[in-house]
């Protein structure tokens, strides 16, 4: 499986360990993609992942990441810095699962279903 199936998934995890600690070494994002995304994940493969958030002009991120050779770690330069600023909140997530359930026996299977994976997306992707 190639490895780019998860990139976005990585970007995700990694901006999201970004945001919670205030420096975040590249073996332990590899630690933490490897055990979400239960694949196979290199640390190169995490560098790069960074200099494409950083510097790739067709993604268009252009997240803030510096690295601390002192710590031997990344950073958010700015620290309010958020790769996907629209993302709902837990409780909201919550709410939407909750109204899931009550709509089940009030339309189609079908739509039922659909709304079911747009809910189970926005719980995988929602960093």
């Amino acid at each position: 499986m190639p490895q780019n199936k998860f990139a976005l998934a990585r970007y995700c995890m990694i901006d999201n360990l970004l945001n919670k600690h205030e420096y975040v070494k590249t073996a332990y994002i590899v630690e933490i993609c490897r055990r979400k995304l239960k694949c196979s994940i290199t640390q190169r493969t995490i560098q790069m992942d960074i200099d494409a958030m950083r510097n790739d002009s067709f993604l268009g991120y252009f997240a803030p990441i510096e690295y601390c050779r002192r710590r031997k770690a990344y950073y958010y330069k700015v620290t309010d810095f958020r790769l996907y600023p629209h993302r709902f909140s837990n409780k909201e997530v919550s709410l939407m699962q909750n109204l899931l359930v009550l709509m089940q026996n009030y339309i189609l299977d079908d739509d039922y279903e659909s709304f079911k994976k747009i809910v189970a997306k926005i719980r995988m992707f929602n960093c």
